[in-house]
């Protein structure tokens, strides 16, 4: 017969002394994770926050595109990371980062990437993120073929965190970002920050190529602008232009004869592609006084915006403006 096993000192008390220690160990060990992930969490959305501010001082739209996985990397516990561009039904490597690797060493490897083109089709989970636009985490090893089999080929990931680049309300990339060292894979954590970090720059690549449009749409108006000045002070010298007879003594001339001499200096500060603040200063008047004049001279000529008024200003050749 065997002999039961010797029981701690105190019997049933000591057993319940052993419980209760094993039981504060487990607690303390609880919060030291909770407090080592807040302060993750905490250290990583204020890196976020830096790298987006970064990428916003940069301007450019491809310049934005080509840094952002340099400055999600570097101060970040990710060891690689990837943006790629949706072209067509395909997902299109655009730049890549490792942690270690210098700038030839990651174009190396995105040209590797960059022959393993994806197409997003069912069942990957780049095919559910593009569509849903959730960033989600992915264990390559129970994926199966929810994981792109090409891309994992190359970089060799066990894990890694998804999540879409949204602009003006359409998928244009997704984002990776995986940890290859260390002993532990993506998590909450890790998910939480690369989402964030993916929303702030689809909002910073947005305002780029608004500021990039504005820009380009400025340049054109100022040559517009520029054009009707140099017409506007030829004809005021006096000379003649191809394409003013009959029509400068017609319905354009009659109009401008019809406005004032206070709208007449309005409109020739319009020609040379002055705002209404502009104007406002220059004839010592308020913003409010200038947009009444401004509104009745559109009526007088009949004009649609500001630069037909100010095109059939040139047609007209108006007398000069009183100064």
């Amino acid at each position: 017969m065997i002999a039961p096993a010797p029981q701690p000192d105190g019997g049933e008390g000591g057993r319940q002394a052993v419980l209760e220690r094993l039981q504060g160990e487990l607690a303390q060990l609880e919060r030291e994770l909770l407090e080592r992930d807040y302060v993750r969490r905490a250290d990583g959305l204020e890196h976020v926050r830096g790298a987006v501010r970064r990428l916003g001082e940069l301007g450019s739209p491809s310049g934005i595109l080509d840094r952002a996985a340099q400055e999600l990397g570097v101060g970040s516990e990710f060891d690689r990371v990837l943006i790629s561009e949706l072209a067509g039904a395909e997902l299109a490597p655009r730049v890549v980062w490792e942690r270690g690797a210098d700038t030839a060493a990651n174009e190396r490897l995105l040209g590797e990437l960059g022959v393993a083109r994806v197409a997003l089709d069912y069942p990957l989970v780049e095919h559910d993120v593009a569509r849903r636009r959730e960033a989600q985490i992915v264990d390559v090893g129970s994926a199966g073929p929810r994981a792109p089999a090409a891309l994992s080929a190359v970089l060799g990931w066990r894990s890694y965190v998804i999540a879409a680049i949204v602009v003006e309300g359409e998928t244009v990339g997704l984002l990776h970002a995986e940890r290859s060292r260390g002993d532990r894979d993506v998590d909450a954590v890790d998910l939480e920050l690369v989402a964030q970090f993916a929303e702030r720059l689809g909002e910073v690549f947005d305002r780029a190529v608004l500021r990039e449009t504005l820009e380009r749409h400025r340049s054109e108006l100022q040559s517009a602008v520029n054009w009707l000045s140099d017409r506007l002070g030829r004809l005021n010298a006096g000379g003649r232009l191809a394409g003013t007879g009959a029509n400068a003594s017609g319905i354009d001339r009659e109009s401008i004869e019809a406005l004032t001499p206070r709208e007449l200096q309005v409109l020739g500060l319009m020609a040379r592609g002055q705002t209404n603040a502009a104007i406002a200063s220059a004839l010592l008047v308020r913003e409010g006084t200038v947009k009444y004049h401004v509104k009745n001279i559109l009526r007088k000529l009949g004009a649609r915006s500001r630069a037909d008024a100010v095109a059939r200003y040139a047609r007209a050749a108006p007398r000069p403006v009183r100064r």
